[in-house]
């Protein structure tokens, strides 16, 4: 019978670093203007591409009764399409984050038309960047990579047994597998399962 060596597992990869819930939330509390505040709770809480994030305007915002929805204009689907405009996904948004942006937008004085979010998204993800190095976190330079907050999102929704076909949805993937790479288990995740 032939020597077999340990392999050890690879739980994750630098191309994946997410952000936690915990972090996102010391993350904003540095931000230093309303606009990065509320982009990152955007995309904390709605797992959105930057350029889908930064392309809402209040427009794009509706309400039904106590539910909120999103009109997502997905950059990607154009482009696979090959076609200027597609027809925007309908996203359900959280109670307490529609609430802080219609807020968000009042006090901004935001016109119906414009951008929630006015600057460049590579000027954002400097200002994100920032508030993760003063909330101390330790891989604040990784943060920079403009889908941290989007694994985060699809990663921390995963743990918590939202099925990915769900998670495919929110997060616009036409392909599951897309999905899946999102949601790779860490040690901790594994540890847990062994232990049931």
């Amino acid at each position: 019978m032939a020597d077999r060596s340990l392999i050890p597992i690879q739980f994750s990869t630098s191309e994946l670093v997410h952000v936690t819930e915990e972090e996102a939330k010391l993350i904003w509390l540095q931000a230093d203007s309303p606009h990065t505040h509320m982009l990152i709770k955007t995309l904390w809480y709605t797992g959105l591409r930057i350029s889908e994030a930064i392309a809402i305007t209040p427009n794009d915002i509706h309400r039904d009764g106590l539910e909120f929805w999103l009109l997502v204009h997905r950059k990607k689907q154009r482009v696979r399409k090959k076609t200027q405009s597609a027809t925007p996904d309908a996203m359900p948004l959280r109670r307490d984050l529609a609430l802080d942006l219609l807020d968000y937008i009042k006090t901004q004085g935001i016109r119906p038309n414009a951008r929630l979010f006015p600057a460049h998204r590579s000027t954002y993800w400097r200002h994100v960047q920032k508030c993760a190095m003063k909330a101390g976190i330790p891989h604040w330079k990784a943060i920079g990579h403009p889908h941290a907050f989007r694994h985060g999102f699809i990663y921390d929704k995963r743990r918590k047994g939202v099925p990915v076909e769900y998670l495919q949805a929110l997060a616009g993937h036409s392909d599951m597998k897309t999905t899946l790479r999102y949601s790779v288990p860490e040690a901790a995740d594994l540890q847990k399962v062994v232990n049931l």
